[in-house]
Order: C-alpha cells, then sequence, then structure tokens
C-alpha cells in the first residue's frame, strides 16, 4: 500500500458500543462514545494507538488531531455524523 496522505480516509465501521476506525495500512483503533438520534458523539480519549496483529503504534496529539478533522469532515454531509465532545465526557468523570 502507499503511504497515508493527509487527505487519506478512514475506514469507519459500527459496531455495538464502538465504531472501528482503520487506515489504509490495515491499522485500527476503537472509538467509543455515545450513540445519538443522527450521529454518534464520541470520545477524543479512546483515540490513543492504531493497532495491527500484536503491533501497537501510539498516536501522537497532532495525529489525533488529523484524525478528528478526517472523521469529522468524512461524516459531515452524511444523515449519520460523528462528532467529537470533550467536554460531554470529562462532566462525567
Amino acid at each position: 500500500m502507499g503511504e497515508m496522505t493527509n487527505d487519506a480516509k478512514l475506514i469507519l465501521t459500527g459496531r455495538e458500543d464502538s465504531i472501528v476506525v482503520e487506515n489504509a495500512h490495515g491499522q485500527y483503533f476503537h472509538l467509543t462514545g455515545n450513540l445519538t438520534k443522527g450521529g454518534f458523539i464520541a470520545n477524543p480519549d479512546a483515540i490513543q494507538s492504531w493497532h495491527k496483529h500484536t503491533e501497537i503504534t501510539p498516536i501522537s496529539q497532532l495525529e489525533k488531531e488529523q484524525i478528528m478533522t478526517t472523521i469529522m469532515q468524512q461524516t459531515i454531509h452524511s444523515p449519520f455524523k460523528i462528532l467529537f465532545d470533550e467536554t460531554f465526557f470529562h462532566e462525567k468523570s
């Protein structure tokens, strides 16, 4: 596979209680959050490491911000939007 560029799409797959986010290299992580009518409010703290087989690759703060931006841009025109609300999750703890 080619190198991932800033405009590369992420594969988003819904599960019972999370969304699996996968990049072009087959690395993935589980994005947790709350399902709402018309979307998903994601927990940004869930973005920590890419996983692939037994490999774990930490995600930097810069890459985390790029991932969040890419996910929101990919779903902005969809009837099912994925948004990040950091204050929502900090209030629950």
